[in-house]
C-alpha cells in the first residue's frame, strides 16, 4: 500500500505558520507583563541570557525534558526499537539520561566555581585564554549548528510526509516564527514556551498509548502486540538478536548501540551551550536536582516512543494493508507517522503533526538562544565590543537569534539537498564524532584545577580531528568505501564517537598530569559581568567574601584577593561590574557528593542491573512480561508529566497497567 499524505497543504501551513505566529504573540503578551509588573526584564543581558539565574526547579526540569525531546529523539528512538526491538527505544533513552544525570554533578562544580558565568568558554578564556576560548567556542558552533541542523530536517520531513508542504518551506518558515518570541523574550520565554510544550506533548504520548494498547480494533492490547512481533521475527528476523525476535534484549546491535547512544550523549550534552544556560540560569539549591529529576523524567518519552510507535510498526508491518515502509521512510524517521495515521486516520496524522511541530519549536528554541548568547558574549563582547552595555548585548543577542534561524535553516537545506535526510542516522553519529572528544575538556575545566591550556586546546580539537580520521579510514577499510551509507554504518560510526572520547580524554588528561596548572579558582568566582543600566554597583557585605569562597571561614589571603578584584573592576570605567554571590559552599559540596551517589546508583541500575539479566540469559520475553513491560512505559510516561514525579497521570498509568491484563489476559 503506499502511503499519501493524509492532511492537506495548508494544515501544514497552518500549523507551522499559525502555531508560530500564536507562541510569539503569547511570549510577547508575557514579556510585556514581566516587564511591567516583576523586577525581571527581557530588555537586560542577564534576564535575556540567563533569566536572571533565578529559575526555580519545575521550569529547568520542563526545559530540559524539552530541550532533549528533538524531532530526532521521537523519531529515531522509534526507528531503533522498529529495527532492533524491545532493546533499541531503551538503550536510545539511557543514551539520553546518563548524559543529562552526570550533569547534575557538574551543574553543581558550575555554582561553585563560576556561578557568575554566562557560557562555557567564558571559563575556558580566564583559565587558557585566546586558544582555549576559541576551541570551546568552535566546539559550541559545530554542535549547535549541527544539532539546530538535525532538528530541522526530522522535523521538516514529518511536515512534508503528513501535509505535501514543501520540504524547503518549511525548513526556512519553521525557524522563522521560533525566533520571533525567542527574540522577544529571551531564556526565560523558551522555558515558559518549553512547560506548555511538555505538557501537550506528553498528553499526547498518552493518548497514543491509550489508543494502541486499548481502544484500537487492529492492535488494542499488550497481547496482540507479542502476536504481531512474532510473526514478524519469523517473517524479518533480526541479525545478531537471539533467535532473530524483536521481543529480547540479547542483543548485538543493542548492545553495541547502548555505548554508542551514551557516548554521544555525553558530547552533545557537554558541547551545547543550552544545557550550561540551564544550569546557570537555575537558582543555586535547584541545579542538581533539576538536570538529576530532568533526566529520569526525560527517559519516558523515548522510551514511550520506541515501545509504542516502533514496537508496533514493526507488528503491524505483517498486514497486508499496513502502508510498506521503504528505506527512506525509515532512515528519514517516518516510522511512527505511518503508525498513528493507519490506527488514527486523520486525529492521528494532526496529533503527530503537532507532537512534531511542538518538540521541534521547544528544541530549536534552546538552539536559538543558545547560540545567540555565545555569539553575543564570546564573540561580540569578546572581540569587538569589550565595554559592551547591557543594552547592546540584549541587541546583539536578538540580531543572533535571527542570524542563527536563517543560518540552520540554510544549513539544513544544504543537508537535504545532498540526500542527508534518506540517511537520518548520519547526522546524529557526526554529532558524536564532532562533539565527543570535548566532554573530557570541558567538564575537566569545571572539575580540575590542574587541566592545562595544552591540554584543553590540544584534548578538544585535536581528539576531534583524530576522531574524523578514523571515522573516514574506517569506513574505507571496513566498508571498502566513504559514502553517507557507510559512515552511517553502526560499527564505522562507534569507531569514530569512540575515538574522539578517549582521544580528548587521554591528551587532555595526559597533558595536563606532565605539567599541572593548579588554577586558583578564585579567578573565575570574581567574574567580572556586563553592568545592568541604572543599577547602583553596591559593595558586598564584609564577610561575603569569605563565604563565597571558603563557606564561611576566614581566609585573609583570599579576602585581600577578592577584595583587590573589587577595587580593580571599580575602575574599569563602570563598564562593567564584579558581582560576587552569598553562596552556601558547604551545602553546595553536599549537594555536589549527594548527586555523585544517586548518578553512580542510577547508571548501575540502568546500565546494569536491569538490562544485564535480561541481555545475558538467552531470553525472549514472556506474554505476560512483555504486559508488564508496557505497563512500565505507562507507568514512567505518567511520571515525567510532573517534575516530582507521582502525580494524576502517574495514576493514570497505573490505571491503565492494571487494566490491561485484566481485559486481554484471555488472549492467552
Amino acid at each position: 500500500m503506499v502511503f499519501v499524505s493524509p492532511l492537506p497543504q495548508a494544515a501544514g501551513y497552518a500549523v507551522v505558520l499559525g502555531l508560530g505566529l500564536t507562541f510569539a504573540l503569547f511570549m510577547n503578551s508575557v514579556a510585556w507583563i514581566q516587564s511591567k509588573f516583576s523586577q525581571y526584564s527581557p530588555s537586560s543581558a542577564s534576564e535575556f541570557s540567563a533569566a536572571s539565574r533565578s529559575l526555580k526547579t519545575g521550569l529547568v526540569v520542563a526545559g530540559i525534558i524539552s530541550s532533549w525531546t528533538w524531532s530526532l529523539t521521537l523519531l529515531q528512538s522509534t526507528t531503533q526499537s522498529y529495527l532492533l526491538g524491545v532493546s533499541g527505544g531503551y538503550w536510545y533513552a539511557v543514551g539520553g539520561v546518563i548524559p543529562i544525570a552526570i550533569f547534575s554533578v557538574i551543574a553543581s562544580k558550575i555554582k561553585i566555581n563560576a556561578n557568575r558565568a554566562t557560557t562555557f568558554p567564558e571559563i575556558a578564556y580566564i583559565r587558557f585564554g585566546t586558544a582555549g576560548h576559541l576551541a570551546f567556542l568552535w566546539c559550541g558552533l559545530v554542535c549547535n549548528a549541527t544539532v539546530s541542523a538535525c532538528n530541522l530536517i526530522g522535523g521538516a520531513s514529518v511536515v512534508t510526509a503528513l501535509t505535501g508542504m514543501n520540504q524547503y518551506a518549511s525548513l526556512f518558515l519553521i525557524p522563522i516564527g521560533v525566533a520571533f518570541y525567542v527574540a522577544v523574550g529571551g531564556l526565560r520565554a523558551t522555558f515558559i514556551c518549553d512547560a506548555t510544550h511538555t505538557f501537550v506533548l506528553l498528553l499526547i504520548l498518552i493518548g497514543f498509548g491509550f489508543v494502541i494498547f486499548e481502544s484500537s480494533n487492529i492492535v488494542g492490547s499488550p497481547a496482540k502486540l507479542y502476536d504481531l512481533l512474532v510473526t514478524a521475527a519469523n517473517t524479518w528476523p533480526v541479525q545478531g538478536n537471539y533467535n532473530g525476535s524483536y521481543l529480547t534484549f540479547r542483543s548485538q546491535q543493542g548492545a553495541i548501540s547502548a555505548v554508542l547512544f551514551i557516548n554521544n550523549g555525553f558530547g552533545l550534552v557537554t558541547c551545547d551551550q543550552g544545557y550550561w544556560s540551564r544550569a546557570i540560569a537555575s537558582n543555586p539549591t535547584s541545579t542538581a536536582r533539576a538536570y538529576f529529576l530532568g533526566g529520569i523524567a526525560w527517559f519516558a518519552v523515548p522510551f514511550a516512543c520506541g515501545t509504542m510507535l516502533g514496537l508496533t510498526a514493526r507488528g503491524l508491518a505483517t498486514l497486508p494493508d499496513f502502508p510498506v515502509l521503504s528505506e527512506f521512510d525509515v532512515g528519514a524517521g517516518l516510522v511512527g507517522v505511518r503508525v498513528v495515521t493507519y490506527l488514527m486516520g486523520t486525529a492521528g496524522s494532526i496529533l503527530m503533526l503537532l507532537l512534531i511541530f511542538l518538540s521541534l519549536t521547544s528544541a530549536l528554541s534552546a538552539e536559538l538562544i543558545a547560540t545567540s548568547t555565545l555569539l553575543s558574549y564570546d564573540v561580540y563582547q569578546h572581540y569587538f565590543n569589550p565595554n559592551a552595555t547591557s543594552h547592546q548585548i540584549v541587541t546583539a543577542s536578538r540580531y543572533f537569534v535571527a542570524f542563527w534561524a536563517i543560518f540552520s535553516a540554510a544549513l539544513a537545506s544544504v543537508f537535504y539537498a545532498v540526500g542527508i535526510v534518506s540517511t537520518s542516522p548520519w547526522l546524529f553519529y557526526f554529532l558524536g564524532v564532532a562533539t565527543s572528544s570535548g566532554v573530557f575538556p570541558i567538564a575537566l575545566t569545571f572539575l580540575w584545577k590542574d587541566l592545562t591550556k595544552a591540554g584543553a586546546v590540544v584534548g578538544s580539537l585535536g581528539g576531534m580531528a583524530i576522531a574524523l580520521i578514523v571515522w573516514f579510514t574506517t569506513a574505507k577499510a571496513y566498508m571498502g568505501a566513504i559514502t553517507l551509507a557507510t559512515l552511517s554504518n553502526l560499527w564505522v560510526s562507534f569507531a569514530g564517537s569512540a575515538t574522539a572520547t578517549i582521544a580528548g580524554g587521554v591528551l587532555s588528561v595526559g597533558l595536563s598530569l606532565w605539567r599541572p596548572a593548579n588554577f586558583d579558582w578564585d579567578k573565575t568566582k570574581m567574574m567580572i559581568g556586563v553592568k545592568e543600566e541604572g543599577a547602583a554597583r553596591q559593595p558586598p557585605p564584609a564577610s561575603v567574601s569569605s563565604v563565597l569562597l571558603n563557606g564561611g571561614e576566614k581566609d585573609n589571603e583570599k579576602d585581600c584577593a577578592a577584595d583587590a578584584a573589587l577595587e580593580i573592576a571599580s575602575s574599569a570605567q563602570d563598564a562593567a561590574t564584579v558581582t560576587v554571590d552569598v553562596l552556601d559552599i558547604p551545602a553546595l559540596t553536599r549537594t555536589f557528593k549527594k548527586y555523585t551517589i544517586l548518578f553512580a546508583i542510577l547508571a548501575t541500575i540502568i546500565c546494569f542491573v536491569i538490562p544485564a539479566p535480561l541481555g545475558g540469559a538467552p531470553y525472549i520475553f514472556s506474554p505476560k512480561f512483555f504486559e508488564a513491560y508496557v505497563g512500565v512505559m505507562f507507568v514512567s510516561h505518567g511520571s515525567a508529566s510532573s517534575r516530582n514525579g507521582m502525580t494524576e497521570f502517574t495514576l493514570m498509568g497505573l490505571a491503565i497497567f492494571c487494566f490491561l491484563p485484566r481485559r486481554h489476559l484471555t488472549n492467552y
